[in-house]
């Protein structure tokens, strides 16, 4: 026991320098892959590290005395399966008939060797199917190879280091590991239903991605600031074989100082300008330079933005150099100020470094506080070049809601891209699709859901994405006003029509539930782990949502605000509700209930006026919104922030920028005929 003891502490000793070499490379492959670096897969990521490598050690520990050390119980690989059976029943008195026995075999040697081998590899199984998201047979490979590299190490002499074996090379060993393996993969299961899901982690890893953070700005700029200083030492060492062959003049342009400057210029200035906007450490974590408003920002502002960063970052030092250099008695007979300067050096140098740390302080502050609030992270030359750095998926996005295009433009854009050759029936395919894609997204695994949809072509778009997720085998309960035969909007009704019949004639998992009673749909409600509102979309306007859609938007916001209708029935909730605090417009809504299901809106949650941002009573309170083609007015304004959640935007396919131009051009053009005529 003392040596497994020993070999995991060793492992304590080593992991950090391990941690320290594998930190640089795992932040650059997160931030590029997922945006940010969840705390909980970063746990996880080092956990798993640490167990392998203390698993390696116990595999390998302790090391012979010498490279060419004989080990004779290690000559010879043990290829008998099942021997350490024989080996316990050989060298124990215990009797399976005699469960007094049973405590002796504990204490035989034979017995713990083999759990330990069993054991060795149970966390890996866990790990493989809870981080890794592995299958049982691909578990079972895994294992397999994994043991057998370990005992390849063994028989090779840890990969021809030693001339000769040092550890003996066992048959039972590999099956006794792979069977830890699967141990561990079965026995992991039923934590599962409690641990965070390691897909809704890096989902919520992407959306909080988008933004720049300071760390991922720090680091870009960390890996821009060491590409400087090997290109200063390389440039450097041109300089000085230059010099070797042909003397150069002492100073200017070939003088060392002036290397550095040319070196951190050029990656700093030159590289971003002919990037477009991007150091080779932002285009390395997909970040780009761009002006406040997130448009393209010119080569001026570039060069701005980090020749005024340097002169900041340098003038507090060559002010302290010239301070402590500063020669009294040569100063006062010439400048009065000089003269101060150096009678008060050590003043002024205290008053400096009270400055710094202020400064410093002051960074960390404003960093937190970027953090906490989701703002971005602003430095003094940002302001005055007016630039800022933002991530490639922030830039679009900020792009794309600058973008807006009123409910009349974007009924026009439709007409338009129908009269190109898409019909509205595949726009709504598409959007139906592109709604039950980020269902998938943040409910991973099949689980109830439930759709309301409207009469209207919004409720065509729930119907599509209740038969896709349907097909992906999620239970589906469809909550309509009517029959799919009686709707009257097109091409709403043919849609929902089809998706019904496809779904009868496939047996899929998706139930209808026509005008329900309060307590079938809460009953529905309750049990769901998504509800999807496809009721109203875009052309609703008023104060109140009139009824049946009013009730059902109400049993959603009871069950996200309140929890199950088993839950939460004590007085001060009863209150909560009598007084309809999630109904009422506000800058805030009540906290989420534990196990919320996740609620997403198809264009504009209901109850929002996708023109002017204003919410009915009641309005549906989303998580995300799933708007299409063009971002709404109602959808940026900050009021509507507490009903939208996040927002996301769903092109379906078409070019809709070059088809917003061309409509604005031809309306230009409309109104400047109508003028002339006048």
């Amino acid at each position: 026991m003392s040596v497994y003891t020993g070999n995991i502490v060793f492992g304590l000793v080593t992991f950090p320098l391990i941690a320290f070499a594998i930190t640089l490379p795992y932040m650059v492959y997160q931030y590029r892959k997922f945006g940010s670096i969840p705390w909980l897969r970063t746990l996880v990521v080092y956990s798993f590290v640490f167990y392998m490598l203390v698993a390696y050690y116990m595999v390998i520990l302790p090391l012979p005395e010498n490279r060419s050390a004989v080990v004779p119980y290690a000559a010879h690989p043990q290829l008998v399966p099942f021997h350490f059976v024989q080996l316990i029943a050989d060298s124990s008195t215990a009797s399976l008939a005699d469960p007094s026995t049973w405590p002796g075999l504990l204490r035989n040697p034979n017995v713990y060797e083999a759990l330990f081998n069993v054991l060795l590899l149970v966390p890996l199984g866990m790990y493989l199917r809870y981080y890794f998201r592995r299958t049982w047979w691909q578990t079972l490979l895994i294992g397999f190879a994994t043991t057998l590299f370990y005992e390849m190490s063994q028989i090779t002499g840890l990969w021809g280091l030693y001339v000769h074996p040092y550890r003996l090379f066992d048959v039972d060993d590999l099956m006794l590991n792979t069977l830890g393996a699967m141990v561990g993969f079965w026995a992991v299961g039923p934590a599962m239903r409690v641990l965070p899901d390691m897909r809704l982690v890096n989902m919520e890893a992407r959306e909080a991605g988008v933004r720049a953070s300071v760390t991922k700005r720090a680091l870009s700029f960390g890996i821009d600031f060491a590409i400087a200083c090997a290109a200063t030492v390389v440039a450097g060492a041109v300089r000085l074989m230059v010099v070797t062959q042909a003397p150069l003049p002492a100073g200017g342009w070939f003088g060392p100082g002036w290397v550095a400057w040319l070196s951190f210029a050029a990656v700093f200035m030159l590289i971003p300008v002919l990037l477009h906007g991007q150091t080779l450490g932002q285009k390395l974590l997909k970040l780009r330079i761009v002006r406040s408003d997130a448009s393209p920002a010119r080569w001026y502002q570039i060069v701005a933005r980090y020749g005024l960063l340097f002169l900041f970052a340098t003038m507090p030092f060559k002010l302290l150099v010239g301070t402590m250099g500063l020669d009294a008695s040569q100063a006062g007979a010439t400048n009065a100020v000089l003269a101060f300067v150096a009678q008060n050096r050590a003043a002024l140098i205290w008053i400096w470094l009270a400055f710094m740390a202020a400064w410093a302080a002051s960074l960390g502050v404003r960093a937190v506080r970027a953090a906490a609030l989701k703002r971005p992270f602003v430095m003094l030359n940002g302001v005055l070049s007016n630039t800022r750095v933002m991530t490639v998926a922030g830039v679009e996005v900020a792009r794309e809601r600058r973008a807006v295009m009123d409910v009349a433009e974007v009924a026009a854009l439709e007409r338009r891209i129908a009269e190109d050759g898409t019909p509205l029936a595949t726009l709504m395919e598409r959007a139906g699709a592109a709604v039950a894609d980020e269902v998938r997204a943040w409910v991973p695994d099949p689980s109830p859901v439930v759709v309301l949809a409207g009469s209207g072509n919004n409720g065509g778009d729930g119907w599509v994405c209740a038969r896709s997720l349907a097909e992906a085998g999620y239970p589906v309960t469809l909550v309509a006003p009517d029959l799919a035969e009686r709707l009257h909007a097109e091409p709403a009704r043919t849609t929902a029509l089809a998706a019904f019949s496809d779904a009868a004639a496939r047996d899929l998992p998706l139930s209808v539930l026509i005008a329900p009673d309060a307590d079938v749909l809460a009953d529905a409600v309750d049990r769901a782990e998504a509800v999807v509102d496809a009721l109203l979309g875009t052309g609703f306007s008023g104060d109140e949502v009139r009824e049946p859609y009013a009730s059902w938007i109400r049993a959603a916001n009871r069950r996200r605000f309140e929890g199950t209708r088993g839950k939460g029935r004590g007085r001060h909730r009863k209150r909560t509700h009598e007084r309809g605090e999630h109904e009422r417009p506000r800058r805030s809504l009540p906290a989420k209930a534990k196990g919320a299901p996740f609620a997403v809106a198809v264009d504009v949650p209901s109850g929002l006026a996708a023109q002017t941002g204003t919410a009915a009573r009641p309005t549906f309170a989303a998580d995300l919104t799933v708007t299409m083609l063009a971002f709404k007015p109602g959808l940026v304004e900050p009021v509507a922030a507490p009903w939208t959640g996040a927002v996301k935007l769903a092109k379906l396919g078409t070019d809709v920028p070059a088809l917003r131009d061309e409509l604005r051009r031809s309306a230009a053009g409309d109104g400047a005929g109508a003028d002339a005529e006048a």
